[in-house]
């Protein structure tokens, strides 16, 4: 493989990954969203959860937090 082959290539995968890095902070955005959104348990519980399950989506929200998604 040339050094411009392997150049190209390395370029490619670069944007691929660019893309899929976008796709996982969208993601990653509507999953916070669903947590916090109108009417879901971190808002205004309308769905009527306990302690103990607002603790277990709290919890989520914050794994879901430390997902990085910068390149």
């Amino acid at each position: 493989m040339t050094e411009d082959e392997l150049i190209a290539k390395q370029q490619l995968e670069i944007e691929n990954q660019k893309a899929i890095i976008a796709n996982n902070e969208a993601l990653k955005n509507e999953l916070i969203g669903r947590f916090f959104n109108i009417g879901q348990p971190l808002n205004d519980n309308v769905l009527k959860f306990d302690k103990g399950q607002m603790i277990w989506c709290f919890t989520v929200v914050e794994l879901i937090q430390l997902i990085n998604t910068k390149p």
